[in-house]
């Protein structure tokens, strides 16, 4: 037998977990893959988002320079400031062309005033032509597609004292310079950006074969094409090619306050490198785990044998309902680990098996709870036992259920009962049973002070009429009925104990004063709480009433002092001690 163990373990062990090796590591290599492209999609939003910023900040420190330079028009000696900032504005990373020329037809001649160039570059002509209206202000942008020059050229006219635009600067700045920064990081290595119109027109390029191009789809390539609808709806996204893993990839980001994108391309097989790597070492630790395995099962199958030969007459015997074997629990490995597992299995068994028959007795969870820490107490019978017991009403009900449909009339009452059972359940009340729209419940001692229990009962009693007013918004939110609810509490003496018979019973009470319990329920008004004398003086000073009366209930000798509470002084649920 052990020996036919062994090969069903290399057989039925050793082969599937050859075949969950080779199944786990494609589909972690797919899912790995997945989880890089979309890790790479991810971190790609935020590098975009941060050089677009950079772009932004680039531009904005010119713009600020080009401003003062026109602020200092309107001050004493300004040919000897503009100079300087001229100066300052030329040696900027990416300007060209500096120029502060006079406007035709002004009064001032066309005469230049000063002109800063560097060697080789005398146009001013650029691909893209902007006027600074205001400070930090683009406006009446000019784009022409033919040019050879791919700059960017700003013209910024100056006011003179008199308010009069007289002169303007012309300044020409490379687009390329905008993107100098991610060509010099190493988190972008391996990548081509690009900076774009909204429209798609190029503006500058990291890749020099693509120095021509005009505008993105123009060569026909559909991840170009993907982008520029893309660019022309939103701010920022990332589009994937063909394929799975996709051929390319690219994202965008516009350039805040300016109708630029920046964009960054990448191929598919360079972004995946790692997982390429991965996908090798895989496959070695999978060779050398299936050969490890091959070797510890014919090292420990004997072993093995025997103990789940123990294990199988162990569970055979507690399938006949013997819950008495244990197995020994020496060991300190796995097979150690598995005989405690299965000895507390038994154990827990045994307790489920008690737990079936007290909750298929008893409905209150509570009191199941506290049974089941005495056993014996589940024997019919009972004792008598000062409660306070509470019973609630909905008023006219009946007359109100006539007007509606079954279904509306379940609906109402489910939806009732659970928002009145959750506020008995947080006061540890135990519900003795249900009368069609009517709940009698009772505070029992359990080993608890009476006088904090009948406290527990009022204060229930006043959260659940107010849970009663969300219930009544509830109704009329749906077009219901508003009904209202009536309480009736009273402390008196009653049999507590097990009711019915050994195959079905419950835990409940009985006696005269559950009767009188419901006739003061049946006296106490819509929205109102009553409780009794023998209820007040339980209490004493703890409850503040706001009516008192005196009437004759049905099937009492003689009238009963009545209250109708207004509050409590509650300090939280009582604290039941264990069974003695």
């Amino acid at each position: 037998m052990r020996f036919s163990l062994q090969r069903r373990f290399l057989l039925l062990l050793l082969l599937p977990v050859a075949l969950i090796l080779t199944f786990v590591g494609i589909t972690g290599f797919v899912l790995m893959r997945n989880y890089v492209l979309e890790q790479w999609v991810a971190s790609t939003n935020l590098r975009l988002e941060k050089a677009a910023l950079a772009i932004q900040t680039q531009l904005d420190d010119k713009l600020d320079l080009i401003n003062l330079i026109a602020k200092t028009e309107r001050i004493p000696r300004k040919n000897v400031a503009q100079a300087f900032l001229l100066q300052q504005l030329i040696h900027k990373e990416g300007v060209k062309f500096v120029d502060v020329i006079n406007i035709p037809g002004t009064g001032q001649g066309s005469a230049r005033v000063a002109e800063l160039e560097r060697p080789g570059v005398s146009s001013l002509e650029g691909l893209y032509t902007m006027e600074l209206c205001e400070d930090m202000e683009f406006c009446a942008p000019t784009l022409d597609p033919n040019s050879l020059d791919r700059s960017l050229t700003v013209v910024k006219p100056f006011a003179g004292p008199d308010g009069k635009v007289k002169r303007q600067l012309l300044a020409r700045i490379s687009f390329e310079s905008f993107l100098k920064p991610v060509t010099t990081s190493d988190e972008w290595r391996g990548s081509t950006f690009l900076l774009v119109t909204s429209t798609g027109q190029f503006l500058a390029s990291t890749d020099k074969s693509m120095a021509d191009r005009r505008k993105l789809g123009e060569t026909g390539n559909e991840l170009e094409k993907k982008l520029l609808a893309e660019i022309r709806t939103k701010s920022f996204g990332t589009i994937l090619g063909h394929g799975h893993p996709p051929d390319d990839v690219a994202g965008f980001c516009k350039v805040p306050n300016i109708n630029w994108y920046v964009v960054q391309c990448a191929h598919g097989r360079d972004i995946l490198a790692p997982m390429q790597q991965f996908r090798f070492y895989y496959a070695l630790v999978g060779i050398l785990s299936v050969a490890v395995i091959l070797i510890l099962i014919r090292v420990t199958t004997r072993s093995v044998a025997q103990s789940v030969s123990e294990v199988a007459e162990a569970a055979a015997r507690v399938k006949s309902g013997d819950y008495k074997v244990t197995l020994p629990e020496e060991r300190s490995d796995e097979i150690g680990q598995l005989s405690h597992s299965f000895n507390e299995m038994i154990a827990g068994l045994k307790q489920r098996d008690l737990i079936e028959r007290t909750f298929g007795r008893y409905v209150d969870r509570y009191v199941a709870e506290e049974l089941m820490k005495r056993p014996e107490s589940l024997r019919l019978g009972g004792e008598k036992r000062i409660v306070t017991i509470m019973m609630a009403d909905l008023r006219n009900f009946t007359a109100v259920s006539e007007q509606l449909t079954p279904e509306q009339v379940i609906a109402i009452i489910n939806r009732y009962f659970s928002r009145m059972i959750r506020v008995i359940e947080r006061y540890r009340g135990i519900i003795v049973d249900f009368y069609g729209d009517a709940v009698l419940v009772f505070f029992n001692g359990m080993q608890a002070d009476l006088k904090s229990r009948a406290a527990d009962a009022v204060k229930c009693a006043l959260d659940m009429q107010e849970e009663q007013k969300e219930f009544i918004k509830e109704n009329l939110v749906h077009g219901l009925p508003e009904l209202q609810m009536g309480i009736g509490i009273h402390t008196g003496e009653v049999i507590v104990g097990n009711i019915g018979t050994e195959s079905r019973a419950k835990y409940g009470i009985v006696g005269s004063d559950v009767n009188l319990t419901a006739r003061i329920q049946s006296v106490a008004g819509g929205g109102r709480v009553v409780v009794s004398q023998e209820t007040v003086e339980t209490l004493g000073d703890r409850i503040e009433v706001s009516a008192d009366f005196r009437v004759c209930l049905k099937g009492v000798g003689k009238d009963r002092e009545l209250y109708e509470v207004e509050s409590i002084d509650w300090e939280g649920p009582a604290e039941f001690c264990p069974l003695d």
